[in-house]
């Protein structure tokens, strides 16, 4: 008899109840039910992905977040905890891409990654100046570069370790990519 495990290298696969989006579990919010033999009373985020009841998962964005709430699949408290863990979980690759040098940092920087090509996805700061805001949006929309307005420039500037920056930019391809999903570029 075998001893070679079948699923190896296999990620398990789930499908979200608001849009039907087939995504790896780790990429979905799993949101406990509450129900017969179950240890909770309403619907809450379940974390840990192992308590016992019902589960059902939404995608980690914030249109299936807001379309759960509008449906009653989950409480308001739910939708404000869910929108948090959601903004934790597009910020987390950030600091790793400053870390592999894959990050130009600030207005100046940012601006000569996207005329060199270099930039793969552009995150501007909410609270940025509506000129720093135009001037990033008109340059990513002349070349089909998706950008994202989130955070503010305090949270940006903490998370890659420096001081408030009101603009990102992600110089590599994997990087990049993988941001895209999480953000969904130019909603």
């Amino acid at each position: 008899m075998s001893t070679k495990k079948k699923n190896v290298g296999k990620k398990p696969m789930r499908i979200c109840v608001c849009c039907g989006a087939k995504k790896p579990k780790g990429e979905m919010l799993r949101i406990l039910v509450s129900g017969r033999n179950t240890e909770v009373n309403d619907s809450t985020i379940d974390e840990t992905g192992k308590q016992h009841g019902r589960g059902a998962y939404i995608c980690k964005n914030n249109n299936c977040i807001e379309e759960a709430y509008e449906q009653g699949l989950i409480s308001e408290e739910v939708k404000e905890q869910s929108l948090i863990e959601t903004g934790r979980f597009k910020l987390s690759l950030i600091s790793l891409a400053m870390k592999a040098g894959s990050l130009a940092a600030g207005e100046f920087q940012c601006e000569e990654a996207i005329k060199k090509g270099e930039a793969y996805f552009v995150i501007i700061a909410e609270d940025a100046s509506d000129n720093t805001r135009k001037k990033f949006e008109d340059k990513c929309n002349y070349r089909d570069i998706p950008y994202e307005i989130f955070g503010k420039k305090e949270e940006i500037g903490a998370l890659i370790g420096k001081s408030e920056r009101s603009v990102i930019a992600i110089k590599g391809e994997t990087f990049g990519a993988q941001l895209i999903r999480r953000f969904g570029g130019n909603e």
